[in-house]
């Protein structure tokens, strides 16, 4: 006999007399009736569980393991950020796919401002010579690589040399420092901007080396800024070689004024106010 619960709340509500022992009867059978509708709403719950844990696939905003991903289509993926899913795209000519290794998403087509996994920051590649695309708080960037080297693919990472940069660029790794691509000046980043750091007056300007920067400041004028390493350390003529500053305080300021019939040298062997040669 089909279990029916509407029809057994029905009946103790129209229950009714002196018949105590029919009344008891009654209320055995309207408690069973009452516990097979629980088990059987709680079996189509579990049997609904069990077939979506199965068969239903992942979404943006479902739960997720670090590191986990899945392809949507073939141009899109969903990967794991803080738990959850988030999409993201895979404009790169490989698209989205399964290797040996995984879910592989080529992003190299992606552009800035492309949604990837915070969970994945750092994640770079080289589409080009010219540009690194990073993953930086949520969003793709291209960090240019003005350097001689460009960007580079090696080894499982890719290699972007920013040693020159330009005012205004988009950088990875703060308080990084480039030349200017003028030669003019050092840049530092700075909230993920690259911005002025030093003037390089003197006439060798900025050089990159070996990683290396080297500024030359043996010209400066009453304000520059400069590296608090070299306070005291550092001396500069003025552009019209009538005094000489110094290092303080990040600036360069007048350390001494040049006597008349003087002019500031800045040689080898230090920076020093004497009468020039013939």
């Amino acid at each position: 006999m089909p279990l029916d619960c509407r029809s057994a709340t029905l009946q103790s509500r129209h229950s009714a007399g002196p018949d105590f022992l029919g009344f008891s009867r009654f209320l055995v059978r309207f408690r069973a009736a009452r516990l097979g509708c629980v088990l059987l709403l709680r079996c189509i719950a579990l049997l609904l569980t069990l077939a979506c844990a199965s068969g239903c696939k992942p979404s943006v905003g479902s739960s997720c393991d670090a590191g986990e991903a899945r392809c949507v289509d073939a141009r899109t993926e969903l990967v794991c950020q803080a738990g959850h899913y988030i999409q993201s795209p895979c404009h790169g000519p490989r698209g989205c796919g399964v290797t040996a290794q995984g879910i592989n998403c080529d992003f190299t087509g992606n552009k800035t401002g492309d949604a990837c996994s915070t969970d994945e920051e750092g994640a770079a590649i080289c589409p080009n010579k010219d540009g690194m695309l990073a993953c930086h708080g949520g969003q793709y960037t291209l960090i240019p690589c003005r350097g001689t080297s460009g960007c580079v693919n090696g080894d499982g990472r890719a290699l972007c040399d920013t040693s020159i940069a330009q005012q205004g660029d988009v950088c990875r790794d703060e308080n990084t420092k480039a030349c200017a691509d003028d030669r003019s000046q050092v840049l530092i980043c700075k909230q993920h901007t690259m911005q002025r750091y030093y003037v390089c007056r003197g006439s060798n300007g900025c050089t990159s080396n070996a990683g290396k920067l080297s500024c030359d400041t043996s010209l400066a004028k009453e304000g520059d800024a400069c590296d608090k390493k070299l306070e005291g350390q550092a001396f500069s003529c003025t552009p019209d070689a009538s005094a000489i500053l110094v290092c303080k305080g990040g600036a360069f300021t007048l350390d001494q004024t040049c006597k008349p019939g003087q002019k500031c040298s800045a040689l080898d062997s230090g920076t020093h106010c004497a009468k020039p040669g013939p």
